[in-house]
């Protein structure tokens, strides 16, 4: 895990100096120091610079060093994330001639280049932001993951493409004054960061998951390399269905044992994280994972009426390898570390979930901790958010089998506890689309859309891309699908990227691992969400491997956090409260300040605000 910086002319305009184009790089580089505090490197030339902060983790010694040569020294690579399954291809590799002088997955990108070109990335699985410059045809090419797990950002102009695995290192060389107003209302109004190529900034871009860059004589081609599969469910009995997850899980937390520095996991009480602890522990047992003990980090949060040590305490004692340590994240140093925070993250965040991620991360680093292995992307490719879903699975179910939508309905009700007038708003919001449903979610239940200029959302208001109803029974994974793809998911692996490599860590997650969403999308809805059940073939696949208090926990609120609480305390308070009362924030012609100033000074209205 690391962080790489380019500079790539584009036109005979904007040839430098190759002391210019050094100290170019050489800020970037500077700007992302607690990517890479392990060393850094530069590669110039006449016409690129290229550059690499390196965060030790695979081949400790020199050799992995980047940016990296192949043995003719005609291909260099900077390289930020990690390819799983490297081992495999190395024999492959070897046997077309490649000759490997490091133990690197680097290295096995460059030689997979040599002999397969783009196409390399199709035999990739791992998280990636990459680039090759090919010296003898001058030209680059750029690659980010699947899913889009590692970023990789660019501003592109007639004279010059500048990327970065932050957006913070282009700014430091290039001037970035501009919103994205566009995206800055859907931020604002419905709180969404959709991943569509923007970003906050209107001269940055971000390559989009799945999709190669290629630059050659001046000219930019985007290809996209992969998408989620597209087509019939799967026909094969539940059983096996259940059993081929349970296989594929277990190989994909292997692969991202591969290390050469020691692996904890995330702990939280829910079902995701808890199904790896289990599967490390099992694995480590039967000496499939050459380790004798992992360490496993949770979040405490003593008398918050959300907090799971109790459920982490009772996993943790059925685990004989998994050494628990419990973290307790406090409002104590707020207001210090938020300016670092903020700025750190690069771009405006969701929630205050990020924050207290951030600190754990650094409670871990300070641990010596340099890889940390979660649970995040199972909610959303098995249909874990029962609250946000529930409307699509009855409205599929009003169009399949009208006669079974009462009984779904009432195992719904049963099951999450939910009224039937969220049943009702919740089908009505799929039935409505998107669009539509945001809209009237903004304006009756936030109130987002009155404290925003009435000019700002009318010039701003058909940005947000619209997923409308289809007559299909198909809602329900079109919704999913747009999450994974276009919607929420991005924005959760922006913060935890951003958030784990401010403290130089490296996240991996196994259910991120694309066999496994491919797998999910052709699995029947009913093995997803049913009757209730969220994530059912997960819950099925460990009933008898997990405590029945996971396993039968059904209330998902996410990482639940007492954020709400610090903000009630008189310091913060007050801050926020001098903030909203500055003439630059209330000389914003995009908002309606004096209201705001209103609300963010009532604490009562902070759980339905935005802000946090």
């Amino acid at each position: 895990m690391c962080g790489i910086n380019g500079f790539v002319p584009c036109s005979s305009r904007a040839r430098l100096s190759s002391g210019h184009l050094r100290e170019q790089i050489a800020i970037m580089n500077d700007a992302l120091t607690h990517r890479g505090p392990d060393g850094g490197g530069e590669f110039i030339a006449e016409e690129i610079a290229l550059g690499h902060r390196r965060l030790s983790i695979i081949d400790l010694s020199s050799a992995g060093k980047q940016p990296m040569f192949n043995e003719a020294r005609t291909l260099v690579l900077v390289f930020n994330g990690e390819i799983y399954n490297y081992l495999e291809l190395v024999p492959e590799l070897q046997a077309l001639g490649c000759k490997f002088v490091s133990h690197s997955d680097s290295e096995v990108i460059l030689h997979a280049y040599e002999a397969w070109g783009p196409d390399c990335v199709q035999r990739f699985n791992g998280m990636w932001a990459f680039a090759i410059w090919d010296l003898q045809r001058k030209r680059l090419f750029a690659s980010r993951d699947r899913l889009g797990v590692k970023p990789f950002y660019y501003f592109k102009n007639d004279d010059k493409l500048i990327f970065s695995s932050e957006i913070k290192a282009i700014g430091a060389v290039q001037p970035l004054h501009q919103a994205n107003l566009a995206k800055v209302h859907d931020y604002l109004r419905y709180g969404y960061r959709t991943t569509d190529g923007s970003t906050f900034f209107a001269a940055v871009q971000e390559l989009r998951p799945g999709h190669n860059l290629t630059i050659e004589n001046g000219e930019l081609s985007i290809k996209r390399f992969w998408q989620l599969p597209k087509g019939d469910y799967s026909q094969e009995p539940d059983a096996k269905l259940r059993d081929r997850f349970t296989a594929l899980l277990e190989d994909a937390v292997r692969l991202r044992f591969r290390s050469d520095v020691p692996v904890a996991l995330l702990q939280s009480g829910g079902l995701d994280s808890s199904a790896i602890c289990r599967v490390v522990d099992d694995d480590i047992e039967s000496g499939r994972l050459a380790c004798e003990s992992v360490t496993a980090f949770t979040a405490v949060f003593a008398g918050f009426e959300h907090d799971e040590q109790a459920r982490v305490r009772e996993l943790i004692d059925t685990c004989k390898h998994v050494r628990l340590v419990e973290l307790s994240p406090s409002s104590a140093d707020l207001l210090g570390d938020l300016p670092r925070f903020v700025a750190g993250m690069g771009e405006p965040l969701q929630s205050a979930t990020s924050f207290v991620h951030w600190q754990i991360m650094q409670a871990v680093h300070a641990r010596g901790i340099k890889v940390i292995i979660n649970g995040q992307g199972a909610d959303e490719a098995l249909a874990g958010y029962a609250s946000t879903i529930v409307g699509y699975r009855l409205l599929d179910a009003l169009l399949s089998n009208p006669l079974k939508t009462w009984s779904e309905a009432c195992a719904m009700r049963a099951r999450l506890a939910y009224p039937a007038t969220k049943l009702f708003a919740q089908t009505a919001k799929a039935i409505a689309g998107r669009r539509a449903a945001s809209k009237w979610r903004a304006a009756r239940v936030e109130g987002t859309t009155q404290v925003l200029s009435a000019d700002f959302c009318k010039q701003h208001d058909a940005y947000l891309p619209n997923i409308g109803m289809s007559r299909r029974p198909r809602n329900l994974d079109r919704y999913l699908r747009d999450q994974v793809e276009h919607s929420g998911f991005n924005q959760i692996l922006h913060y935890e990227d951003h958030s784990a490599m401010m403290s130089s860590i490296e996240m991996r997650s196994p259910f991120v691992d694309y066999r496994l969403m491919e797998f999910a999308f052709v699995l029947p809805d009913r093995l997803k969400f049913c009757r209730g059940i969220t994530k059912y073939i997960q819950r099925e696949a460990f009933a008898s491997r997990l405590p029945k208090s996971i396993v039968d926990n059904h209330n998902k609120i996410g990482f639940a956090t007492p954020f709400q609480n610090w903000l009630s305390v008189p310091e913060v308070n007050r801050y926020f409260g001098e903030l909203v009362d500055s003439d630059s924030f209330q000389g914003r012609s995009i908002w309606q300040g004096a209201e705001l100033k209103k609300r963010f000074c009532n604490t009562d209205r902070w759980p339905q605000f935005s802000f946090c």
